[in-house]
């Protein structure tokens, strides 16, 4: 036989297999498929009965926006849409970290106190603020992010005082903190890092700031406007307990809708309200991209 013809036979098996998995996929009894939606609604208590009474699984509460996450059959999806509870239905998506960090590493804490000088100080001006004994002191700032590792130039001040006040991880909705990727310990130190570099000057722009960590992107960097607007919800909700004052976001997505109707923008408009000082990154891609805020 020819390898012409071998590669038709394959062909033509692989398409006999990939018929096969099609129909077995699609007569297989079981949970029809489902995808995840962000619905908002008028009344978050009547929403999340509508939401119910159709069958749909609720797994996320984002009450910032007045919204829940759901994961809605097409079935669902065209039953919900009608009722009088639903303001707007958004189809979930992707978000990422704006930096590609070098994967891994577990940070730790502890190590030479010294490192070498970044200049991030001079570049923003910030060693002519600490000069004149502006530190940061008395303000907490949260990072949604990747969370961070246990250094201790991010977890003491100056003093050698605990500042890291507060993890949650918006991921999995629990107060456990592992920074599996890198960014988040990245942004947290050029903000915060209490390090003292080899020209004598702070490693970070508010070296007595406390932090507030928040984690809603995987190992890979990766999230999802679900798990974003939980962090953000988070973030207002625990503003008075930790004295929040600014928040550090520094991600982005391909724009889907006009600022005002993204759900994500949504809540972040709404931390704004509160009376949080939003810093958002410019991102790395140019004008193309969406940057959060």
């Amino acid at each position: 036989m020819s390898i012409v013809s071998l590669k038709k036979t394959g062909l033509a098996v692989g398409l006999v297999f990939g018929i096969i998995a099609c129909a077995a996929l699609v007569l297989t009894p079981g949970k029809p498929m489902t995808q995840t939606y962000i619905v908002q609604g008028h009344d978050l208590a009547e929403l999340k009965v509508a939401i119910k009474t159709i069958g749909g699984e609720i797994t996320h509460e984002l009450g910032i926006i007045n919204a829940v996450g759901v994961e809605l059959g097409a079935s669902q999806l065209a039953a919900l849409k009608v009722r009088d509870e639903v303001r707007r239905v958004y189809a979930d998506a992707a978000v990422e970290v704006t930096a590609k960090g070098d994967k891994g590493g577990g940070g730790g804490g502890g190590g030479n106190n010294n490192i070498d000088s970044t200049y991030l100080g001079r570049m923003t001006g910030a060693v002519s603020l600490h000069q004149e004994g502006i530190t940061g002191e008395g303000v907490t700032i949260a990072v949604v992010d990747t969370g961070t590792w246990n250094d201790s130039g991010i977890t003491k001040n100056l003093n050698n005082e605990q500042r890291l006040l507060a993890e949650y991880d918006a991921i999995n909705d629990s107060a456990s903190v592992v920074d599996g990727y890198g960014h988040g310990t990245h942004v947290t130190s050029i903000a915060v890092s209490s390090r003292v570099t080899d020209n004598g000057e702070f490693g970070g722009i508010a070296p007595q700031a406390d932090v507030v960590s928040v984690r809603a992107f995987d190992d890979l960097g990766r999230g999802t406007y679900a798990d974003v607007i939980r962090a953000l919800d988070w973030v207002v909700a625990n503003k008075d307990t930790y004295g929040i004052r600014v928040l550090n976001l520094s991600f982005s997505t391909e724009p889907r809708s006009y600022y005002w109707d993204d759900p994500m923008n949504q809540a972040v408009m709404a931390a704004w309200q509160a009376g949080i000082v939003v810093v958002a990154s410019a991102g790395n891609t140019g004008p193309d991209a969406m940057t959060i805020g």
